[in-house]
């Protein structure tokens, strides 16, 4: 499983995010927390070991629950300004954190203080600031090799990242999220083999765990092992039925298939597993699943899918072709217009890691190839092709997608070479999904007359 946010560094969202909760949670000694409350700390300690199993919501519980027992309690306020999904509940414990002495605090309660207000405050320069005294301060401390792996992560400085999470690794081998990371960062460079290794490991040493299965789960499905993606998730789904993350991987099996009888009987299972706003969210998103798949282009203005996905980053890409499909041309502008803004408001936080950037490059050149300009839309897919990586199966998806539809540009520009050249790089991950090409190429936008 790896979260995905827009409008933010994802690295520097998953530092706050993850590295806090796990890399403190390596550290539960008893004279780092200001509590007096012995219940308080027990539920901060459930809560810290619950995020490092990547099962949030039993974190949000926890936290809330070490905040009740003991409301002066820093580090508990800092987790669920990570965790809780209320905005008013975020700013409530921003606020408190505000107002809190520091002289009362510990040294590692300051910094995390400091750490959380930054990303509170989406300063990301004050965040990097706080990070790197942090590091020069405690070179050896697992919590700093975690946050200088994921800073050279965030950088695209791979090798470093690398070398930095097998050196957690070695000064604490209970840091086995470390392996998670390793996997990622691997399938992120295409070192799909060593990714998988790395995964299978992380399933050996956590088997207790549903997230090493999400998480191979996701590579075979980018790779296009199906059977095999659905065996690892549903035996992570056995030992947690409320992993919802599992579930949409399920989901974007039968999106690669390009089936979608297979729809249904997952989001049954979400309705009952996750709570009613996951499962609405995710039944809007199957909703322009079925409209691609069924060219039913028209259904989501006819269902109205835009009242439950109201915000431009949870309609996707997809939704922007089907408005071009559907031939609502004034709606694709609109679309297009957000994700722009989107992208000039987050660039400032954003690395060199995809986000509303590349999305926006995706977006210009399917307008382009439906306004009949596939050259520049093959420069618009090649562009954004650099900023996507195969960082789990979200990013690998879109990345796919995207070189599939350089592909179409390619071949309507008359370059038929390049265009099997960049065909033949998609049949090289996922041979299965390469076999929808055909399929892909009529649902894709094309001027009044022609398709395909």
């Amino acid at each position: 499983m790896r979260r995905t946010l827009i409008g933010w560094t994802a690295a520097i969202v998953a530092l706050v995010a993850a590295a806090l909760a796990i890399g403190v949670w390596s550290f539960a000694d008893r004279r780092e927390w200001t509590t007096d409350s012995k219940p308080a700390l027990q539920a901060y300690e459930a809560g810290l070991d619950a995020r490092l199993r990547f099962y949030v919501p039993d974190a949000l519980e926890h936290f809330r629950r070490a905040v009740e027992l003991d409301p002066t309690f820093a580090a508990a306020r800092v987790q669920l300004i990570e965790v809780s999904p209320s905005s008013q509940e975020r700013g409530e414990m921003a606020d408190s954190l505000r107002a809190v002495d520091p002289r009362t605090l510990t040294e590692r309660e300051r910094f995390l203080v400091q750490l959380a207000l930054a990303r509170a405050d989406r300063d990301a320069e004050r965040f990097r600031e706080t990070a790197h005294r942090f590091l020069a301060a405690r070179p050896d401390d697992p919590w700093a090799l975690y946050l200088a792996a994921t800073l050279a992560w965030e950088g695209q400085e791979w090798s470093e990242a690398e070398q930095l999470y097998l050196r957690l690794l070695q000064v604490d081998p209970n840091w086995v999220t470390a392996r998670n990371h390793l996997g990622y960062l691997a399938m992120a460079q295409g070192k799909f083999d060593e990714a998988e290794e790395h995964f299978r490991t992380y399933e050996f040493v956590a088997p207790d765990q549903a997230n090493p299965h999400d998480s191979l789960g996701e590579l075979l499905v980018l790779r296009g092992r199906y059977d095999e993606a659905r065996e690892e998730l549903e035996a992570g789904l056995e030992l947690r039925p409320d992993f919802c993350a599992s579930y949409r991987n399920l989901l974007g099996i039968s999106l690669f298939e390009g089936d979608a009888s297979g729809f249904d009987s997952v989001l049954d299972r979400i309705d009952k597993n996750c709570s009613p706003k996951e499962a609405e969210k995710v039944r809007c998103e199957t909703r322009l699943y079925v409209a691609y798949l069924d060219r039913d282009y028209d259904l989501p203005w006819r269902e109205n899918v835009d009242l439950c996905l109201s915000r431009t980053g949870e309609r996707g890409l997809l939704y922007h072709r089907l408005a071009l499909l559907a031939h609502r041309d004034d709606v694709a502008a609109s679309e297009e217009t957000a994700w722009r803004d989107l992208a000039e408001k987050s660039s400032k936080y954003e690395g060199k890691m995809g986000g509303p950037r590349s999305q926006v490059l995706h977006i210009e050149g399917v307008r382009l190839l439906a306004e009949g300009d596939p050259a520049a839309a093959a420069e618009r897919f090649r562009e954004a092709d650099e900023y996507i990586h195969y960082w789990g199966l979200s990013d690998g998806r879109v990345k796919l997608f995207n070189r599939m539809n350089l592909a179409i540009a390619l071949e309507r520009s008359g370059d038929e070479p390049a265009a099997r050249q960049v065909l033949d790089e998609v049949r090289e991950v996922n041979p299965r999904w390469a076999e929808h090409y055909p399929e892909i190429r009529e649902r894709t936008p094309a001027p009044p007359g022609r398709r395909g």
